[in-house]
């Protein structure tokens, strides 16, 4: 028998992927030569390949008896201990020995920050693959591996970079584009991911998933048409892909397109029954965007109601992996549009809240029960923990966070921030100067929980739930004895976890304790410490704008989905007797809501015979100093009955802005009414419909009744600005909870 021939045909049959026959003939040699080393190990790389991993490690392990020293011995018993299920501690092992043996093994290294990697040790798997990169630059798996981890640990810079280093050295490599296409969607880069996820597309054509990712992409970026096209080809490459008709369905609710979005969702749910997001979005998408008339929105919360229900009894929980995916459907949808129906949602959001709290006790029931209130004694100051999602330049952070954190008695109080999102401007700079302890960019959701509750608080604060998937599932855990909400978003959170709700005792009608879940507590004055913003002089005109220089223009600043459709007929009405006028509204991110909305307005103006498009004006989403300029440029502000403006209210009184209100039964209409009656400014509030359109109507039409109403806005403003009555209250407020809970 000629050994050294056989060797050479086992290896090339090995090569040509006949591993029965190159197993054949390596037995054969081993036969004949029981200690042949380098045959044994052959024959061990041959069963690993044939996945026959006792085989492999038996003819490995003897290899290593016969030559201790061999590297490539421990780095294939490494593989096969691996292949074999053995604990990631013996893999370890192996590798690190093949390493001790071979310092400069590329391979072995990239092995060992796989395992790392995944033992979540996520800095020691960096280390060796970056050594792997080191010994081997030309190791495109090595980059690949290390922009993985990478982009674990959230250093998303760096592992773009490593996936671009990959697909320099082997421009064929798809999931390197794949995955960086990733990246690109999480920092909103769209152009460039679709670029990736079509590259990837063209070296794996029939690759659903792929396609289902460039219609997140196209979505994302507003081309919906593209998307849904993008998610029938994945479709049709993979008919039961649940997740591309999930994804089908949210493209469709966008666009509003709802009898389409819910189809695409009983889709998902035929392909995977206890796909949990899929029956989460199928729930939630009951409630639409823009609404034709006022039956409407009662039917759509009824059929809200019916499937929150079903939601509630069928949704799976049994299992920790169900559970886990409950979790994960969090947020995904919130009811946010709930509140802009003008109706009491109360017994909704309990219905929500519990839900929400029932999934998330389930998974941390360690977080359930209040944790023990800390000793309190007048020599220490109260610790206040603030979540928000909102430390950069938002509503939220004007109304009513600034004011607040800014000056809140330091001496009294220790405040913590956390911040859940990912923005960061000057704002995030100037909002952690206010805390003693600011927190961010969280490595994980337990950790976040963790650092929480080790922070011993005596009071936790969300002033927005309802916005943000993390605020939300944070806010149905009990973090700490006492928890509040407030009107960052201007509804009850529906929470038990929530003790109380921090709102406005001028903005709260009688009975505004029957529309909160939370015990509800009112905070003198607008409960706000305001500072004017400061704004970019500009030097621009109507002309900007494509604003008539001598209309009457009505500003209607606010989301149109805020526009409650009983309340259409104000612009014809108005326009009828100011024959020169124009409303300017902002138009949404979604065209097809914009022509929704346009065409619910036209509606409106063909009961009355007249022609809309005479009067409306949509002008594209400004930024901040644009958007104080049409305030400027304006006449009147209309506030929307349904939905009333507080930061939008602050600045158009900072342009001295004539407004009309209609206050409301609920908090969230009366924003606007409670400002404009702190500034003993009384006259633009109407008590009926009817009145709001005679004020509207007077305004445009009399100059000096506009000039005098602006000349009192003028003189009357600083009473709202620099409120420290509502920082006293809150104050006093806190203390007063914290010694409730601490005597109990």
């Amino acid at each position: 028998m000629n050994i050294n021939e056989d060797i050479q045909t086992a290896f090339e049959h090995y090569q040509s992927g006949n591993l029965q026959l190159a197993k054949s003939i390596s037995k054969k040699i081993i036969f004949e030569q029981p200690d042949n080393s380098e045959v044994l190990l052959f024959l061990g790389i041959i069963y690993i390949q044939l996945e026959q991993y006792d085989r492999a490690v038996e003819h490995i392990k003897k290899t290593i008896k016969l030559n201790p020293e061999n590297a490539y011995a421990y780095f294939h018993l490494g593989n096969a201990l691996r292949g074999q299920g053995q604990s990631s501690d013996e893999v370890i092992t192996a590798y690190e020995k093949a390493l001790e043996i071979k310092p400069d093994f590329a391979e072995a290294s990239n092995n060992l920050g796989n395992i790392l990697k995944g033992k979540g040790q996520l800095n020691e798997a960096v280390t060796y693959y970056q050594k792997a990169t080191e010994i081997n630059p030309d190791f495109a798996d090595a980059y690949y591996n290390l922009a993985n981890a990478l982009r674990d640990k959230e250093d998303l810079e760096n592992a773009k970079t490593n996936y671009q280093e990959a697909i320099e050295i082997d421009p064929d490599f798809a999931d390197a584009y794949y995955n960086l296409g990733h990246i690109f969607s999480r920092e909103k880069n769209h152009d460039e991911a679709i670029y990736c996820y079509q590259k990837t597309i063209e070296l794996i054509p029939d690759s659903p998933e792929a396609y289902n990712s460039i219609g997140n992409a196209f979505q994302e970026k507003g081309l919906y048409n593209e998307s849904i096209d993008s998610y029938s080809k994945a479709l049709q490459l993979d008919p039961s892909f649940a997740v591309a008709y999930y994804n089908m369905g949210g493209t469709y609710y966008i666009q509003g397109l709802y009898d389409e979005a819910s189809a695409a969702y009983d889709k998902a749910i035929e392909c995977a029954p206890n796909f949990i997001k899929a029956q989460w979005a199928k729930c939630f998408s009951q409630l639409h965007i823009i609404y034709p008339d006022e039956t409407s929105i009662h039917a759509t919360r009824k059929k809200y109601h019916d499937e929150l229900i079903k939601l509630s009894n069928i949704i799976p929980l049994a299992t920790p992996e169900n559970i886990q995916n409950a979790v994960e459907a969090i947020g995904t949808l919130q009811p946010f549009i709930l509140a802009c129906h003008g109706l009491n949602d109360r017994d909704l959001q309990q219905l929500y809240g519990n839900l929400v709290y029932r999934i998330m006790s389930l998974k941390y029931p360690e977080w359930t029960n209040p944790p023990t209130m800390p000793s309190y004694t007048t020599d220490n100051p109260v610790r206040i923990g603030i979540v928000s999602r909102f430390y950069y330049y938002h509503s939220n952070w004007k109304i009513p966070i600034k004011g607040w954190v800014e000056n809140i008695g330091k001496n009294r109080f220790d405040l913590f921030g956390y911040y859940t999102g990912k923005t960061n401007d000057e704002v995030t700079e100037t909002a952690k100067k206010c805390f003693s302890h600011f927190k961010k960019n969280p490595d994980s959701f337990e950790n976040l929980c963790k650092t929480i509750q080790d922070d011993n608080l005596h009071v936790l604060l969300y002033p927005e739930i309802g916005m943000d998937p993390m605020t939300l599932r944070l806010a149905s855990l009990r973090l700490a004895p006492v928890q509040c909400a407030s009107w960052g978003h201007p509804d009850t959170s529906g929470l038990p976890t929530i003790d109380y709700y921090l709102s406005s005792e001028l903005m709260e009608p009688p009975d505004g304790d029957l529309h909160y879940t939370e015990q509800l507590i009112r905070l003198p004055n607008l409960s706000v410490f305001y500072t004017p913003l400061d704004f970019s002089d500009l030097e621009i005109s109507r002309e900007t704008f494509e604003l008539p220089a001598n209309s009457v223009i009505y500003f209607c600043c606010h989301s149109l989905f805020t526009h409650l459709p009983q309340y259409d007929d104000f612009y014809p009405l108005i326009a009828q007797q100011v024959s020169n006028s124009k409303f300017v509204f902002i138009s949404d991110t979604s065209k097809i809501i914009t022509e929704q909305f346009r065409s619910k307005i036209h509606r409106a103006f063909d009961r009355f015979k007249m022609n809309a498009e005479d009067y409306i004006i949509f002008l594209p989403r400004l930024d901040a100093d644009h958007y104080h300029a049409l305030n400027c440029l304006s006449d009147v502000f209309l506030d929307t009955p349904g939905w009333s403006g507080g930061n939008s209210t602050f600045e158009a009184i900072a342009c001295n802005l004539p407004i009309v209100t209609l206050p409301g039964k609920l908090m969230r209409q009366r924003h606007c009414y409670a400002i404009l009656t702190m500034m003993g400014l009384t006259e633009t509030i109407a008590n009926t419909t009817q009145e709001y359109v005679d004020l509207a109507v007077r305004l445009g039409k009399d100059r000096e009744y506009r000039k005098n109403i602006s000349e009192k806005i003028a003189a009357n403003k600083h009473r709202i600005y620099h409120d420290s009555e509502c920082v006293t209250g809150l104050e006093e407020f806190l203390i007063s909870a914290v010694k409730k809970r601490y005597n109990k």
